[in-house]
């Protein structure tokens, strides 16, 4: 079953009507080893409120054996939230960050689209902070600076700012996604099967039509991969070792990384038995350093920027120090199983 094996992180929505009695489509949605969207079942609800979603969600976690997912992205929606604790209370659950983001230019419009560095510096607030104290750091001084203290929307969502803001949430493994885009892209691919006229017994049918559609492109892909050849330099080690033990676009995406490690350097700056620690500084572009600790021997590691955590695959600057160190395969600690 694809849920025991991609079941970490799960995508929910309720936003798209497939039938002609108006009912919420509810897909439970996952990522595979392809980067794939899929599918682990799916409801057409009554209403959207507490009780519904509570039995919703037992009914659910019954059908997939009882296995909690580690993760839930879902939308904004209070009713949802309160059943998600009650029925996953050690699942991690955050918020679309696309759909809080798109209000900002409805409730901020003053500053938003004024010819100023507001949308800059809460981009730089949201996306480009490692710790939690930069980020506390740089909204409080973005919140005075464009005269946004009293402004209480925005004072509500500091409020809840670890259900949304990805700094609070990088330590948790999500399949490196901040929204419920997947689910929302199986709303449009369910576009095509069912409409606003399909009656329930229609949708059925059509719903298992669309699931055999998925598992035809996932199994596509299983060939493709499987049987591509991946051009490249017999000196690239790491990058030769990816390609025995990835999927043709999880490879892609490591490959993306060790090339953006070319623009760090990472220097040695401490060191014991126990593990040596590099600071790995970009070299053009925007200035970042991070701090990556690497284990002599096995080579187990872990960079601030906790890429490989939120992700799960080795972030570019544990590959500029594995690199540097002459490392030539991937160490089995980052390597994940499900990709």
């Amino acid at each position: 079953m694809s849920y025991g094996q991609f079941g970490e992180v799960v995508f929910f929505d309720t936003t798209y009507r497939t039938n002609k009695y108006g009912m919420p489509f509810a897909p439970f949605t996952g990522v595979n080893h392809h980067y794939q969207t899929i599918q682990f079942g799916c409801a057409l609800l009554q209403d959207e409120t507490e009780p519904t979603f509570i039995w919703l969600f037992h009914i659910w976690i019954e059908a997939m054996r009882g296995q909690h997912p580690s993760a839930i992205i879902t939308d904004q929606d209070a009713a949802m939230t309160t059943a998600i604790k009650k029925v996953f209370p050690n699942s991690r659950h955050r918020l679309c960050l696309w759909h809080i983001k798109k209000k900002f230019a409805e409730k901020l419009s003053h500053v938003y689209f004024k010819k100023s560095k507001f949308k800059g510096d809460m981009k730089s607030c949201i996306h480009h902070t490692y710790k939690i104290q930069e980020f506390e750091e740089k909204w409080n001084k973005m919140i005075v600076e464009f005269g946004l203290t009293h402004n209480t929307w925005l004072n509500d969502l500091y409020m809840i700012r670890e259900s949304w803001v990805p700094v609070y949430h990088i330590n948790t493994f999500y399949a490196g996604m901040n929204t419920t885009s997947r689910s929302e892209g199986v709303n449009s691919f369910f576009k095509a099967f069912v409409s606003s006229k399909t009656n329930l017994k229609e949708f059925v049918v059509r719903y298992d039509q669309a699931l055999k559609e998925i598992v035809d492109k996932q199994n596509q892909e299983d060939f493709v991969s499987e049987h591509t050849n991946r051009f490249i330099e017999e000196s690239n080690l790491i990058l030769n070792h990816a390609a025995e033990i990835y999927t043709r676009n999880i490879f892609n995406k490591l490959s993306d990384q060790l090339l953006v490690a070319l623009r760090f350097k990472a220097e040695e700056v401490d060191g014991d038995d126990d593990f040596s620690t590099f600071s790995v500084t970009s070299k053009i572009g925007y200035p970042q350093t991070f701090t990556v600790k690497i284990k002599p021997g096995t080579y187990e590691g872990y960079c601030e920027c906790q890429y490989f955590e939120f992700k799960g695959l080795p972030c570019k600057h544990v590959l500029k120090v594995l690199t540097k160190l002459d490392v030539d395969t991937i160490p089995s600690h980052f390597i994940l199983k499900r990709w």
